[in-house]
């Protein structure tokens, strides 16, 4: 009976990283938060089910938040930040809280929660300094690498492969996008010393 419940839960996150994953290619807003939200449930059922608690938990504050955003008006940025802000204290406080008295207080249990505050870190960083595009683009890629490679070992421990899966792709992705990143920063360098020679 437990291998049951591990294949439907592997085939549920499989759909739902899918999901996910889709949703990078698409450019409508809701379709994007659509798509994402379907994998935060999908997600919290699979991680329930292989009492992956405090990643279940994680998954949920972000269907609430995507929720939330899809009411308030893009062009707010600090109710936005407000709210990034509430969900993710309260994720990691919940996750923690959870993770002892769950799932036994286990190490990888806090995993998820970490990821949550590198990511949020990351993301809150990139849009409230005024950083230039590629280098918010370059604080994000950052935060979502630690995040990959942080629940690309909480996928391993809770025995959730598709987790794994995807974001090993995730990771691969960061890595092309920082070589992408330092080939423009490197050309807008070699363009502003052509500047300096030719005044």
């Amino acid at each position: 009976m437990e291998n049951i419940i591990l294949i439907i839960a592997n085939i549920l996150s499989l759909i739902g990283n899918a999901l996910f994953t889709l949703s990078s290619i698409l450019r409508n807003k809701k379709k994007i938060l659509l798509f994402q939200s379907s994998n935060y449930i999908l997600a919290i059922i699979s991680e329930y089910m292989t009492k992956a608690y405090s990643g279940m938990v994680q998954e949920g504050m972000s269907l609430i938040r995507n929720i939330i955003l899809l009411f308030v008006k893009s062009s707010n940025k600090i109710i936005k930040l407000i709210i990034t802000l509430t969900c993710v204290t309260i994720a990691v406080i919940a996750g923690i809280l959870i993770n002892i008295f769950l799932s036994g207080n286990v190490w990888y249990g806090y995993l998820p929660v970490l990821g949550t505050i590198v990511y949020s870190t990351a993301v809150i960083l990139a849009f409230m300094i005024n950083f230039s595009e590629i280098n918010s683009e370059l604080v994000i890629k950052i935060g979502l690498l630690i995040n990959s490679f942080i629940w690309t070992t909480y996928g391993y421990f809770v025995m959730l492969y598709p987790i794994m899966i995807f974001n090993i792709i995730t990771i691969i992705l960061c890595i092309i996008s920082f070589i992408r990143i330092k080939k423009i920063k490197n050309k807008i360098k070699t363009e502003k010393n052509m500047e300096l020679i030719n005044e």
